[in-house]
């Protein structure tokens, strides 16, 4: 793992070469998609009550990265990939997932101060905080609480890196239930831990946010499944199901085609060919996962995309925008 890393920092110290650039296939015309989930005002990022920092940027480094990425790239629209009358700048595309709230009231201001173009992805059973995804079920759970009784076995939670280690090992199983499934989970924890559960309210955004947002010529609004679960366990009709579902939601309420969709988790546990097959069938366009791959503009359905997290300023940022991230992991086989 050492040996790894330290061949990692020393191709990362390269990539400062123009040389190396060249040498590894990096071209100008390149294309990266950047992938973010929540943008929390520097208050709340503050808090810090939260299971996966990766997927959480504060709006102070937020603004930092749009301002790099437009000062450095040509940010494009997800419908512009296919176009290469751009200038010699590497492109990017800005992607959202799951529709949190302040992807309008914090992302979206920045995002039109620098005019750069965005697509949101939609979990349409979250649209006005009607449902409750799972893994923020859990974390307000196990955050609230300072020990836990799950099927028998009694977490103690007392601190904070106890927390963690529950939320991660009990993840591991949620994610393998469907939503009936989930919903006898937390019924379960509920009622067995004698619990009065308070949600975060209005994390997600409603229908008249999702008008707002798909107005404006700059954010395209994408399919991100109904209930965000992982396809891969589901039948086919329940797959069938979280698929046309959100897609005939979304189009009723922005009254436009919907032709982008971004499997839920999108990691390779998580989607098949004949799931990919099953989406495709549906008139996407386009289909994005969170592979660490390299774009390839004959494999629409299979768009991978780099996580953005808030420590990625300025050189960090650059590695991964121009694909780099993606070439040195292909390179040390991950």
């Amino acid at each position: 793992m050492n040996f790894k890393k330290n061949i990692k920092k020393f191709l990362y110290y390269l990539s400062k070469k123009n040389f190396f650039i060249r040498l590894i296939g990096i071209k100008d015309k390149n294309i990266v998609f950047l992938n973010y989930h929540r943008v929390l005002s520097d208050e709340e990022f503050k808090k810090k009550n939260r299971p996966d920092d990766d997927l959480v940027v504060s709006t102070e480094n937020f603004e930092k990265q749009i301002k790099f990425l437009s000062e450095n790239f040509n940010v494009v629209s997800i419908n512009d990939i296919e176009n290469n009358h751009f200038s010699k700048k590497s492109r990017v595309v800005i992607t959202f997932d799951d529709g949190y709230f302040d992807n309008l009231n914090n992302a979206f201001l920045i995002l039109k101060k620098y005019k750069c173009p965005a697509i949101i992805y939609i979990s349409t059973a979250f649209l006005d905080n009607e449902n409750y995804p799972w893994w923020l079920k859990i974390w307000d759970i196990i955050f609230n609480n300072n020990e836990l009784v799950v099927d028998g076995e009694k977490y103690d939670l007392s601190k904070k890196e106890l927390k963690y280690k529950a939320y991660k090992f009990l993840s591991k199983n949620i994610i393998l239930l469907n939503q009936n499934g989930q919903k006898i989970f937390f019924d379960k924890i509920i009622k067995n831990n004698n619990l009065e559960i308070k949600y975060e309210k209005n994390a997600f955004l409603n229908k008249n946010d999702l008008k707002t947002l798909s107005k404006n010529e700059l954010i395209e609004i994408g399919c991100h499944t109904h209930f965000h679960q992982n396809l891969k366990i589901l039948d086919n009709l329940e797959l069938e199901e979280e698929i046309n579902k959100s897609k005939k939601i979304l189009e009723e309420i922005i009254n436009k085609k919907v032709n982008h969709f971004s499997i839920p988790f999108g990691t390779k546990n998580t989607f098949s060919k004949e799931i990919l097959k099953k989406i495709q069938d549906q008139q996407f366009k386009t289909i994005v996962n969170t592979e660490h791959d390299l774009f390839n503009i004959n494999k629409l359905s299979e768009i991978p995309r780099i996580g953005i997290g808030n420590n990625d300023l300025e050189n960090r940022l650059y590695s991964k925008a121009i694909g780099l991230d993606s070439h040195i992991n292909k390179l040390l086989g991950r």
